[in-house]
Protein backbone atom coordinates (compact mmCIF):
# COMPACT_ATOMS: atom_id res chain seq x y z
CA UNK A 1 0.00 0.00 0.00
CA UNK A 2 2.87 2.38 0.71
CA UNK A 3 4.34 1.74 -2.73
CA UNK A 4 0.95 2.30 -4.35
CA UNK A 5 0.52 5.56 -2.47
CA UNK A 6 4.02 6.65 -3.49
CA UNK A 7 3.30 5.90 -7.16
CA UNK A 8 0.02 7.80 -7.10
CA UNK A 9 1.60 10.72 -5.30
CA UNK A 10 4.52 10.89 -7.74
CA UNK A 11 2.13 10.61 -10.70
CA UNK A 12 0.04 13.50 -9.37
CA UNK A 13 3.08 15.67 -8.67
CA UNK A 14 4.55 14.95 -12.10
CA UNK A 15 1.27 15.73 -13.85
CA UNK A 16 0.81 18.96 -11.91
CA UNK A 17 4.35 20.01 -12.70
CA UNK A 18 3.91 19.32 -16.42
CA UNK A 19 0.59 21.17 -16.59
CA UNK A 20 2.14 24.38 -15.23
CA UNK A 21 5.02 24.42 -17.69
CA UNK A 22 6.14 26.00 -20.93
CA UNK A 23 5.10 22.80 -22.72
CA UNK A 24 1.46 23.54 -21.98
CA UNK A 25 1.86 27.11 -23.22
CA UNK A 26 3.40 25.83 -26.47
CA UNK A 27 0.65 23.25 -26.91
CA UNK A 28 -2.01 25.87 -26.30
CA UNK A 29 -0.49 28.26 -28.82
CA UNK A 30 -0.24 25.58 -31.51
CA UNK A 31 -3.79 24.42 -30.84
CA UNK A 32 -5.11 27.96 -31.16
CA UNK A 33 -3.34 28.39 -34.50
CA UNK A 34 -4.67 25.05 -35.75
CA UNK A 35 -8.18 25.98 -34.62
CA UNK A 36 -8.02 29.24 -36.55
CA UNK A 37 -6.89 27.30 -39.63
CA UNK A 38 -9.86 24.93 -39.24
CA UNK A 39 -12.30 27.82 -38.93
CA UNK A 40 -10.87 29.41 -42.07
CA UNK A 41 -11.07 26.07 -43.88
CA UNK A 42 -14.73 25.60 -42.90
CA UNK A 43 -15.63 28.92 -44.58
CA UNK A 44 -14.50 27.73 -47.99
CA UNK A 45 -16.96 26.38 -50.55
CA UNK A 46 -17.90 22.73 -50.61
CA UNK A 47 -16.01 21.27 -47.62
CA UNK A 48 -16.02 17.47 -47.80
CA UNK A 49 -14.72 14.71 -45.48
CA UNK A 50 -12.04 13.76 -47.99
CA UNK A 51 -10.78 17.34 -48.18
CA UNK A 52 -10.82 17.67 -44.40
CA UNK A 53 -8.69 14.54 -44.05
CA UNK A 54 -6.29 15.53 -46.84
CA UNK A 55 -5.98 19.23 -46.02
CA UNK A 56 -6.45 19.46 -42.24
CA UNK A 57 -6.35 16.18 -40.37
CA UNK A 58 -3.27 14.60 -41.94
CA UNK A 59 -0.93 17.56 -42.61
CA UNK A 60 -1.81 19.74 -39.64
CA UNK A 61 -2.87 17.32 -36.92
CA UNK A 62 -1.36 13.88 -37.59
CA UNK A 63 1.93 15.04 -39.10
CA UNK A 64 2.56 17.99 -36.79
CA UNK A 65 0.27 18.73 -33.86
CA UNK A 66 -0.10 15.14 -32.62
CA UNK A 67 3.63 14.26 -32.25
CA UNK A 68 4.43 17.72 -30.84
CA UNK A 69 1.73 17.38 -28.18
CA UNK A 70 3.01 13.90 -27.29
CA UNK A 71 6.68 14.81 -27.02
CA UNK A 72 5.99 17.90 -24.90
CA UNK A 73 4.74 15.77 -22.01
CA UNK A 74 6.49 12.46 -22.71
CA UNK A 75 9.95 14.00 -22.44
CA UNK A 76 9.13 16.50 -19.70
CA UNK A 77 8.77 14.04 -16.82
CA UNK A 78 12.27 12.56 -16.81
CA UNK A 79 14.12 15.14 -18.91
CA UNK A 80 12.81 17.97 -16.74
CA UNK A 81 14.14 16.30 -13.60
CA UNK A 82 17.50 15.72 -15.29
CA UNK A 83 17.80 19.35 -16.36
CA UNK A 84 16.91 20.67 -12.91
CA UNK A 85 19.10 18.16 -11.10
CA UNK A 86 16.25 16.64 -9.08
CA UNK A 87 16.33 13.21 -10.70
CA UNK A 88 19.27 12.09 -8.56
CA UNK A 89 17.31 12.84 -5.38
CA UNK A 90 14.26 11.02 -6.74
CA UNK A 91 16.37 7.95 -7.51
CA UNK A 92 17.73 8.02 -3.96
CA UNK A 93 14.27 7.33 -2.53
CA UNK A 94 13.28 3.76 -1.57
CA UNK A 95 10.86 3.61 -4.52
CA UNK A 96 12.25 1.19 -7.16
CA UNK A 97 13.22 2.65 -10.50
CA UNK A 98 10.62 0.71 -12.53
CA UNK A 99 7.87 2.19 -10.33
CA UNK A 100 9.30 5.69 -10.75
CA UNK A 101 9.27 5.18 -14.51
CA UNK A 102 5.70 3.88 -14.31
CA UNK A 103 4.57 6.97 -12.41
CA UNK A 104 6.24 9.30 -14.91
CA UNK A 105 4.73 7.35 -17.79
CA UNK A 106 1.23 7.40 -16.28
CA UNK A 107 1.38 11.18 -15.78
CA UNK A 108 2.66 11.82 -19.29
CA UNK A 109 0.19 9.46 -20.94
CA UNK A 110 -2.79 10.87 -19.05
CA UNK A 111 -1.99 14.47 -19.95
CA UNK A 112 -1.15 13.54 -23.53
CA UNK A 113 -4.43 11.71 -24.14
CA UNK A 114 -6.44 14.53 -22.61
CA UNK A 115 -4.64 17.02 -24.82
CA UNK A 116 -4.58 15.03 -28.08
CA UNK A 117 -8.14 13.73 -27.93
CA UNK A 118 -9.49 17.02 -26.59
CA UNK A 119 -7.58 18.97 -29.23
CA UNK A 120 -8.87 16.66 -31.94
CA UNK A 121 -12.44 17.24 -30.83
CA UNK A 122 -11.89 21.01 -30.77
CA UNK A 123 -10.50 21.01 -34.30
CA UNK A 124 -13.45 18.96 -35.51
CA UNK A 125 -15.93 21.42 -34.02
CA UNK A 126 -14.01 24.36 -35.50
CA UNK A 127 -14.15 22.77 -38.96
CA UNK A 128 -17.94 22.53 -38.88
CA UNK A 129 -20.23 19.55 -39.43
CA UNK A 130 -17.82 17.85 -41.84
CA UNK A 131 -14.94 18.05 -39.37
CA UNK A 132 -17.08 16.85 -36.47
CA UNK A 133 -18.25 13.90 -38.56
CA UNK A 134 -14.69 12.82 -39.37
CA UNK A 135 -13.34 13.40 -35.88
CA UNK A 136 -16.03 11.20 -34.37
CA UNK A 137 -14.57 8.28 -36.33
CA UNK A 138 -10.83 8.74 -35.80
CA UNK A 139 -10.48 8.89 -32.01
CA UNK A 140 -9.22 5.30 -31.85
CA UNK A 141 -6.37 5.82 -34.35
CA UNK A 142 -5.32 8.99 -32.54
CA UNK A 143 -5.38 7.21 -29.17
CA UNK A 144 -3.18 4.37 -30.45
CA UNK A 145 -0.72 6.74 -32.12
CA UNK A 146 -0.55 8.87 -28.97
CA UNK A 147 0.31 5.85 -26.82
CA UNK A 148 3.06 4.78 -29.24
CA UNK A 149 4.53 8.28 -29.37
CA UNK A 150 4.54 8.60 -25.57
CA UNK A 151 6.41 5.32 -25.22
CA UNK A 152 8.94 6.37 -27.87
CA UNK A 153 9.57 9.88 -26.58
CA UNK A 154 9.82 8.86 -22.92
CA UNK A 155 12.36 6.26 -23.96
CA UNK A 156 14.28 9.12 -25.59
CA UNK A 157 14.16 10.88 -22.23
CA UNK A 158 15.98 7.96 -20.60
CA UNK A 159 18.71 8.04 -23.25
CA UNK A 160 19.43 11.70 -23.97
CA UNK A 161 20.02 14.64 -21.67
CA UNK A 162 18.39 16.95 -24.24
CA UNK A 163 15.56 14.58 -25.01
CA UNK A 164 13.10 17.29 -26.05
CA UNK A 165 15.41 18.53 -28.79
CA UNK A 166 16.06 14.98 -30.01
CA UNK A 167 12.35 14.15 -30.00
CA UNK A 168 11.57 17.39 -31.82
CA UNK A 169 14.11 16.57 -34.51
CA UNK A 170 12.64 13.10 -34.87
CA UNK A 171 9.04 14.33 -35.07
CA UNK A 172 9.63 17.21 -37.49
CA UNK A 173 12.32 15.74 -39.71
CA UNK A 174 13.00 12.02 -39.40
CA UNK A 175 9.36 10.96 -39.06
CA UNK A 176 8.35 13.16 -42.00
CA UNK A 177 11.26 11.92 -44.10
CA UNK A 178 10.58 8.26 -43.39
CA UNK A 179 6.84 8.70 -43.87
CA UNK A 180 7.28 10.28 -47.30
CA UNK A 181 9.70 7.68 -48.65
CA UNK A 182 8.37 5.08 -51.11
CA UNK A 183 8.22 1.39 -50.33
CA UNK A 184 8.16 -0.30 -46.95
CA UNK A 185 10.61 2.10 -45.28
CA UNK A 186 7.67 4.27 -44.20
CA UNK A 187 6.51 1.42 -41.98
CA UNK A 188 9.06 2.58 -39.43
CA UNK A 189 6.99 5.75 -38.87
CA UNK A 190 4.17 5.86 -36.34
CA UNK A 191 2.24 8.26 -38.58
CA UNK A 192 2.03 5.62 -41.31
CA UNK A 193 -0.03 3.31 -39.12
CA UNK A 194 -2.15 6.21 -37.90
CA UNK A 195 -2.96 7.07 -41.50
CA UNK A 196 -3.91 3.47 -42.27
CA UNK A 197 -6.39 3.43 -39.38
CA UNK A 198 -7.77 6.86 -40.30
CA UNK A 199 -8.40 5.82 -43.90
CA UNK A 200 -10.07 2.63 -42.70
CA UNK A 201 -12.27 4.44 -40.18
CA UNK A 202 -13.40 7.08 -42.69
CA UNK A 203 -13.86 4.74 -45.65
CA UNK A 204 -17.66 5.02 -45.53
CA UNK A 205 -17.36 8.81 -45.93
CA UNK A 206 -15.66 8.51 -49.29
CA UNK A 207 -12.11 9.01 -48.08
CA UNK A 208 -9.72 6.91 -50.17
CA UNK A 209 -8.64 3.95 -48.06
CA UNK A 210 -5.66 3.16 -50.28
CA UNK A 211 -3.66 6.20 -49.31
CA UNK A 212 -3.46 9.94 -49.80
CA UNK A 213 -1.65 9.83 -53.12
CA UNK A 214 -0.49 6.90 -55.21
CA UNK A 215 -1.49 3.51 -53.74
CA UNK A 216 1.59 1.95 -55.32
CA UNK A 217 3.77 4.38 -53.38
CA UNK A 218 1.80 4.25 -50.14
CA UNK A 219 1.66 0.43 -49.94
CA UNK A 220 -1.12 0.19 -47.33
CA UNK A 221 -1.54 -2.73 -44.95
CA UNK A 222 -4.63 -4.09 -43.23
CA UNK A 223 -6.13 -1.98 -40.46
CA UNK A 224 -5.95 -4.94 -38.07
CA UNK A 225 -2.23 -5.28 -38.76
CA UNK A 226 -1.69 -1.55 -38.17
CA UNK A 227 -3.54 -1.78 -34.87
CA UNK A 228 -1.43 -4.75 -33.79
CA UNK A 229 1.81 -2.94 -34.70
CA UNK A 230 0.88 0.14 -32.66
CA UNK A 231 -0.14 -1.98 -29.67
CA UNK A 232 3.10 -3.97 -29.79
CA UNK A 233 5.11 -0.76 -30.22
CA UNK A 234 3.39 0.82 -27.23
CA UNK A 235 4.06 -2.11 -24.91
CA UNK A 236 7.55 -2.75 -26.29
CA UNK A 237 8.68 0.87 -26.01
CA UNK A 238 7.30 1.10 -22.48
CA UNK A 239 9.23 -1.98 -21.41
CA UNK A 240 12.36 -0.82 -23.23
CA UNK A 241 12.16 2.58 -21.60
CA UNK A 242 11.66 1.08 -18.15
CA UNK A 243 14.62 -1.25 -18.63
CA UNK A 244 16.85 1.57 -19.88
CA UNK A 245 15.83 3.80 -16.98
CA UNK A 246 16.63 1.01 -14.52
CA UNK A 247 20.09 0.33 -15.97
CA UNK A 248 21.48 3.80 -16.63
CA UNK A 249 23.34 5.97 -14.16
CA UNK A 250 22.15 9.59 -13.93
CA UNK A 251 24.39 12.22 -12.37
Amino acid sequence: MSSLYAILHLTFLSARRMIWSRQTVLNLLLLVLATVACIAWSLREDPTPERFVAQILLPIYVAFLLPISCLCYATAGIAGDREEGTLVYLLATPLPRPLIYLAKYAAALTLTLIWTLGGLRLLGQAAGPVGAQVVALVSWPVLLASCAYVGLFQWFATLFSRATIVALGYALFLEVLIGSMPGIVKRLAVSFYAQILIFDATGDLGVASAGPHNPAMFLPIAASAATLVLLIATVGLFLLGGWTFSQREYV
